[in-house]
């Protein structure tokens, strides 16, 4: 299951230094990149953020020692409180 996680964790990482490379690359003047704000928008960015909150719950209780339940509760809870947080702490201006 921690190669899950790490996974996981590793897939989330990945997704948010795209998301802020790109988004800045947009903001350039005359650059051709989409905002992925504008592209994927709320949507994409609780997927982004529940997936990189599903692996770190997970990693860091399994690594704790919690048991296998406590575990998937844990980074099911890492993933909704992720979501959560992306959808309604988002950007200036959001409102889920």
């Amino acid at each position: 299951m921690v190669a899950l996680y790490a996974i996981a964790v590793l897939l989330g990482a990945l997704g948010l230094t795209t998301w802020i490379v790109v988004g800045v690359m947009a903001e350039r003047p005359g650059s051709a990149a989409v905002d992925p704000e504008v592209r994927f928008g709320v949507r994409g960015r609780s997927i982004v953020a529940g997936v990189l909150g599903f692996g770190l719950g997970g990693m860091s209780s399994s690594y704790a020692g919690w048991p296998v339940v406590a575990v998937l509760a844990a980074a099911t809870g890492g993933a909704a409180l992720a979501v959560v947080s992306g959808r309604y702490l988002g950007v200036g201006g959001d409102e889920g």
